[in-house]
Parts: structure tokens; sequence; C-alpha cells
């Protein structure tokens, strides 16, 4: 069943790295379980219209393709990008959710962060919280009204972690797969081992 977001939301999701521990290739694009990163996570995220800031992935249908300026200059700039492409095409959104495009599993993270920030209406952002205690600021809903003005100017080589600076959050714990991002060798280990497990659980394909 479709999860319906319960305000207007946008997925902005950020591909421009690449994994140095995984020989420098676009992670993004590594083979889990038949599907690449990015594509696994973004079948997950149907329910919603999405942005993705990164080179282009002709396997990935359905989504709108923009690059931060000029490309590489990290997930601050990648954020802007995909936050100002998004809302033109989308100019009712009034939350946009913000995922690096190495986590494959992600998308599970959207709804409860979606419902964590319709029930606080005080706060200006969701962010997952993963077992070892992090917040993740690229796995959390942001408030339009509270993002976007901090997008603005110069935003080039800015780290992720400002994207929440100084807003009023809340934390929504979620789950190891939930928040595993391949970033090296034991993570897609790691991935792929979840992929197999559900592939081999006695409710798959139901």
């Amino acid at each position: 069943m479709a999860v319906v977001a319960p305000v207007p939301a946008l997925v902005v999701v950020l591909t421009g790295g690449t994994a140095r521990r995984l020989g420098g290739v676009d992670k993004t694009a590594i083979d889990v379980g038949g599907r690449s990163v990015l594509q696994r996570l973004v079948d997950g995220l149907r329910p919603w219209p999405v942005v993705v800031v990164g080179p282009r992935q002709d396997v990935v249908p359905a989504v709108l393709w923009t690059r931060e300026e000029p490309a590489g200059s990290g997930p601050f700039a990648g954020a802007a990008a995909g936050v100002a492409a998004g809302t033109r095409a989308h100019p009712g959104t009034e939350v946009v959710v913000v995922l690096a495009g190495d986590q494959p599993f992600a998308a599970a993270a959207v709804a409860p962060l979606l419902s964590a920030l319709e029930e606080a209406p005080a706060a200006d952002a969701a962010l997952a919280r993963g077992p070892d205690g992090r917040a993740q600021p690229l796995l959390a809903a942001y408030r339009l009204t509270a993002l976007g003005h901090r997008l603005t100017g110069e935003v080039r080589d800015r780290p992720a972690r400002l994207l929440a600076d100084g807003l009023r959050t809340v934390l929504v714990d979620v789950g190891a797969a939930t928040a595993l991002d391949v970033d090296d060798a034991d993570d897609l280990a790691a991935a792929r081992r979840v992929v197999e497990g559900v592939s081999r659980s006695p409710d798959a394909g139901r």
C-alpha cells in the first residue's frame, strides 16, 4: 500500500560523492542484490516526488535530475541545488526530505520522519538517529520555511551538519539497516546481507 505524505513533501537525494575506500567508484551505482544502491533507494520512494543531485543513472527512472554548481562542491551545495530544482517543479512543497544516495534502505525512514515533524509543529526538522546515537542531517525531513533561507548565498564546500545547525529538531530512532550508508567493503557486505536476509524471509514476495 502506498504511503501518503501528511504534508506536500519532496525528497532530495544527494549522489555527488565517490567512495575512496571502494576504489573511488560511484558508490550509488554499486550492485546490491541485483539493483544499484541508488535504484534500490529510489524504488522505495515512489509515494513522493524525487530529485536526484548527481550524475544521471539511466537505470533510475521517474526522477528529476540536477547537479550542484560546481560539480563536487559538497552536500550542502547539493541540497541547495536539489531544493531549487524540486520546488520549481513542485511549488506546493512544504517539507523537504534530504537523503544521502549511498543509503540503499533509507526510504524506510521517510514516513516516520514526516510523521514526527507533523506531530511536532514547533520543530523545524526531524532527524533520524541510528544505533550509534548520531543524528543524521542527510537522513532528515526539514520544513522548507526553515531550510530554504540557509540555502541561499555561498553554499559551496559547506558541511552537511550545517543544514540542521541551530534548527529546532526532533529525533527519530531508526534501525541499523535504515541508517546504513555504503562507504566501504564492510558496509557493502552488510547491505548485501540485508537483501539476502529479506529474500530468505518466509514473508518475502507476499
